[in-house]
């Protein structure tokens, strides 16, 4: 720099400093004492990563004291993780109603976004409505027999806090750019897509437990006789069981919606007769061994069609 020149300029101390912004210095040597020159701080805490046309924006902004476009800046290239009034107050050293007052321009133009204490940027929200669904049409090339992506693995693909996050599906459901059921996110009328065999092992599965009533085989013996993998068998399991066409009790023991209809059934006819019963005429009832009775009898009591009152079950 020549002599009595201004210049932007980075100084690397070797320990830490309390500096905040607006602060004044001056840089000398100390053999021979010499003043070398002098400066204000325009930013004390630097964000890593930033590009150099990005510093040099926030700096021209800083030093031209507009203080709102400052901290637009900051709070832009905080990107997913927006900026919190906490950091806002540690890095500026101004007080939470300096910083309203600074930002509240860029609000009430919407190029700044305020969710309670954490700021986000607009552009960051329009990134967002493009990057979730590209996101999502990704995860369901990948996943053909998952019926969606579950929210709170979404979430974490972006760091999003969920507050943030909250705010961006309801913008991409207002655009119709997503649905969301359940826990689930998924594409507009993206659904489970099966080829011909995965169709076919789906509806085995079904009838293999429709059939066979309360006496159901062992889950890995129906998924063993499939044409498909065992990977994919395990995904049209989980999806029948989303579904709640089956339904699983205990381990390997999964039973057909149809067959716990009936059973409910059963266990109200038997009430007529006796609003208590124990195990011996559960079985008696059923037709079931100990291996079905005792499972299908906890099912019961969680669901709460009967309680379970020392060795018998007072039906409800």
């Amino acid at each position: 720099m020549a002599p009595g020149s201004e210049a932007f300029a980075r100084i690397k101390l070797p320990e830490a400093t309390l500096l905040l912004p607006g602060d004044r210095f001056i840089v000398r040597r100390f053999s021979p004492v010499v003043t070398i020159g002098g400066g204000v701080v325009l930013d004390a805490a630097p964000i890593p990563g930033f590009k150099q046309v990005t510093v040099d924006a926030l700096l021209k902004a800083s030093a031209a004291a507009d203080d709102g476009e400052m901290l637009a800046l900051r709070i832009a290239r905080r990107w997913y993780r927006g900026l919190t009034m906490a950091q806002a107050v540690s890095e500026t050293g101004w007080r939470r109603e300096v910083i309203e007052s600074h930002l509240a321009e860029q609000i009430a133009k919407g190029v700044v976004l305020k969710f309670g204490d954490l700021f986000f940027h607009s552009t960051t929200m329009s990134a967002l409505s493009i990057l979730v669904p590209q996101t999502l049409s990704t995860f369901h090339e990948r996943n053909p027999l998952v019926p969606g992506m579950s929210k709170e693995a979404l979430r974490e693909k972006f760091t999003l806090s969920p507050e943030v996050f909250a705010v961006v599906l309801d913008s991409l459901l207002r655009d119709r750019k997503i649905e969301v059921a359940g826990d689930l996110v998924r594409l507009p009328g993206q659904g489970v897509v099966m080829k011909d065999e995965e169709a076919e092992s789906k509806k085995k599965i079904e009838d293999a437990f429709a059939a066979a009533g309360l006496k159901v085989p062992a889950l890995h013996e129906v998924i063993g006789s499939l044409k498909v993998d065992k990977a994919r068998a395990q995904k049209i399991v989980t999806l029948l069981l989303r579904d709640k066409l089956l339904v699983k009790i205990s381990g390997e023991l999964v039973f057909h919606r149809s067959a716990l209809e009936e059973l409910r059934r059963l266990v109200a006819t038997q009430k007529v007769k006796s609003s208590k019963m124990d195990v011996a005429k559960f079985k008696e009832l059923t037709g079931v061994s100990r291996k079905y009775a005792i499972p299908l009898l906890e099912y019961l009591d969680r669901e709460r069609v009967t309680k379970r009152v020392g060795d018998a079950r007072e039906i409800l």
